[in-house]
């Protein structure tokens, strides 16, 4: 657990001071239980001391103590302790009892009991000292026992009282950090919420369910959230503005320079014009790739404008799109297509694939090859497209998709925008895009991977049969109908 942690902070500020009670607590209740048991000990004593001086007895003169060997047998009795006495007289004459036994060191005041810890032979005991008057002569009265009897006293109180404590003490912790957890869990929702949006969704993040002291934070990532969005939208229709109106100018600029061409007289002019032709169709295609892209970044599509769309209907409609450009280069370009539902934007997944089979016609060289796949594997439908063509080497697959980047050397008069606009899809579709080399060694293999729906249905609702496959060559099919032709 992280120390800036608001979970560590809570558990700080209150864990910390209540263990701290509890111990001092534990140890409070220890001494109370303690003390009336270890006073009823030293009580216990002090009634034998008494019962000592009772005996004792003061004729011509002098105290003599009429103890019996039965009685002191029975006073030394004990089931824990060993138990030690002693008489003396007024002049502290030993009468009766232990001699190791020593009188404290302090004045002892009459008929009132001194309790101190001593020792025997190395042994600790517990010492009640009584100092009585008989006929008018001081008697030192000493009762001394061994500790065993209060130390399983401490251990008795330890078990029947600590113990609980512990216990209680556990029980604690663990519900606060229950708690800190349950009271917590708004934030975790918020940040689990966040989290687990897609990189366009721009909705205002939900506040019915956030606690009172949340609302003001979710309140300003909302405001965040709007103006984002609000930057987002200018940025985009500004964006889609300028493209649009570029696209017309440039029409009216394509079509003067092929009638320019058509009435040019010398050859030199006629060159001049196919050249400006050319540089206007790379700037039609730069403007036609801007506006795509803009329609691909995030902005005022929310989720809910995805629907369940096929693949292979995509494919099928490109393949058409596709099979004149692919004839002029004489590039076999095939398709072999499976049904493969997912949930998206058919304009944008189809513009998704066109710039694939674009980007693979426009770099394989001719007489190459360009094959579309589609299909499902598991949970995950695919859309891959390989060719033939130079390759991109490994350091630069993750470059390539960066915007207006194209590789040093490259043919082609793309504008690096291509990749780009795949992975802004493919993201708007939470799938993944990679480039690897074809199983044959060469050119380059573009796959994209989507999660895929349970049920598969056409656009016309119809179910697809999932073993059923359509495989057909787009460029033969051109070739054949342009031979009968």
């Amino acid at each position: 657990m992280k120390k800036d942690s608001l979970r560590y902070l809570l558990l700080s500020s209150l864990l910390f001071p209540l263990v701290a009670l509890l111990v001092i607590g534990v140890i409070g209740d220890y001494f109370t239980a303690l003390q009336p048991a270890v006073a009823a000990y030293d009580e216990n004593l002090l009634s034998t001391a008494l019962a000592l001086a009772n005996n004792a007895k003061f004729a011509h003169g002098e105290i003599t103590l009429d103890l019996p060997p039965a009685a002191d047998q029975v006073l030394r009795t004990d089931k824990y302790d060993r138990i030690y006495y002693s008489v003396r007289g007024p002049r502290q004459e030993l009468l009766a009892g232990n001699k190791e036994l020593r009188l404290p060191a302090l004045a002892m005041i009459p008929n009132e009991a001194v309790y101190y810890d001593g020792d025997i032979q190395g042994e600790p005991v517990r010492v009640a000292a009584l100092r009585v008057s008989k006929g008018g002569s001081d008697l030192f009265v000493q009762v001394a026992e061994t500790k065993i009897k209060r130390k399983r006293l401490i251990s008795k109180i330890l078990i029947t009282m600590v113990l609980p404590e512990v216990f209680f003490s556990a029980a604690a912790i663990a519900l606060v950090w229950f708690g800190i957890k349950r009271g917590l869990a708004p934030l975790e929702r918020l940040r689990a919420e966040i989290s687990s949006r897609a990189h366009n969704d721009l909705r205002p993040v939900a506040m019915d369910n956030a606690p009172l002291e949340v609302k003001p934070l979710v309140q300003d990532i909302n405001s965040l959230i709007w103006r984002i969005s609000n930057l987002l939208n200018t940025q985009k229709r500004f964006f889609s503005n300028a493209a649009h109106q570029l696209r017309t100018p440039l029409a009216g600029l394509q079509v003067q320079v092929e009638l320019a061409i058509a009435q040019a007289g010398s050859t030199e002019w006629k060159h001049t014009f196919k050249q400006i032709q050319m540089a206007t169709m790379r700037i039609t295609h730069l403007v036609n790739q801007l506006l795509v892209l803009a329609r691909a970044e995030p902005g005022d599509h929310p989720p809910e404008s995805l629907k369940p769309t096929d693949l292979r209907d995509i494919a099928s409609t490109a393949a058409m799109e596709f099979k004149t450009q692919a004839f002029a280069k004489d590039i076999d370009l095939g398709f072999e297509l499976e049904p493969a539902c997912v949930l998206g934007e058919p304009s944008l997944l189809y513009e998704l694939l066109s710039n694939l089979i674009d980007n693979a016609i426009r770099y394989t060289p001719p007489n190459g090859y360009v094959t579309v796949r589609c299909g499902a594997r598991g949970n995950e439908a695919f859309l891959t497209v390989n060719d033939n063509g130079p390759g991109i080497p490994s350091a630069e697959r993750e470059n390539v998709f960066e915007r207006f980047r194209r590789l040093d050397g490259t043919p082609g008069e793309g504008c690096g925008l291509g990749l780009a606009i795949v992975k802004e899809i493919a993201h708007r579709h939470g799938a993944s895009v990679s480039l690897t080399t074809p199983s044959t060694g060469d050119g380059t293999e573009v796959s994209v991977h989507f999660e895929r729906l349970a049920t598969e249905t056409n656009r016309d609702g119809l179910r697809s049969s999932r073993g059923e496959a359509a495989e057909f060559d787009a460029t033969r099919e051109t070739k054949r109908r342009f031979e009968q032709d």
